[in-house]
């Protein structure tokens, strides 16, 4: 079994949220040091304790997909069906590049039946990413849910996204 290590990669410092410490999405934790590493790593917080990236845990994502190189973070969410691509707001495109985007579009298409959802975040932007498109659903926050409506029409399965509120009955599913 393949074991990575982050290394000299930090771009989750960056690129997520960490509300326990108020650490907001596309801002570097001022407890990163030089971008290297954890100052605070043996009390460092649970949200980063149990957070590992796809690449970390995906074997088959070469080293085009370690963060500080794509400039993206991939962080599964749930049962594997929902996936979120934080992006480094200073390339906000890198997502969109080969061959991220195919492999994006092809996951999507393949799982997209399946009730899978692909969401990218740059900063506070949120585009949600389709079998046949890509919706940008603007900002996107804390307060916001994204779910992936499908209707059944005669050509097959249409897909829907939508940005609900967390209190909206629909985005507990």
């Amino acid at each position: 079994m393949l074991v990575r290590e982050c290394g000299d990669c930090a771009m989750c410092c960056k690129l997520l949220d960490v509300n326990s410490i108020e650490k907001k999405a596309g801002t570097w934790c001022t407890h990163c040091v030089g971008q290297r590493g954890c100052a605070i790593y043996e009390t460092r917080p649970q949200e980063c304790r149990n957070f590992i990236c796809a690449w970390l845990a995906g074997p088959t994502l070469d080293e085009r997909w370690k963060p500080s190189n794509c400039k993206f973070v991939v962080a599964p969410d749930g049962d594997g069906l929902r996936l979120k691509v934080a992006v480094d707001p200073a390339r906000p495109d890198a997502w969109h590049k080969e061959p991220f985007y195919s492999y994006f579009k092809n996951w999507i298409r393949q799982n997209a039946a399946d009730g899978a959802e692909l969401l990218v975040l740059v900063g506070r932007r949120a585009i949600a990413v389709l079998p046949d498109s890509d919706v940008d659903l603007g900002p996107f926050t804390d307060d916001h849910r994204f779910i992936m409506a499908r209707t059944e029409t005669p050509f097959g399965p249409r897909f829907e996204p939508l940005k609900l509120y967390k209190d909206d009955p629909r985005a507990r599913r």
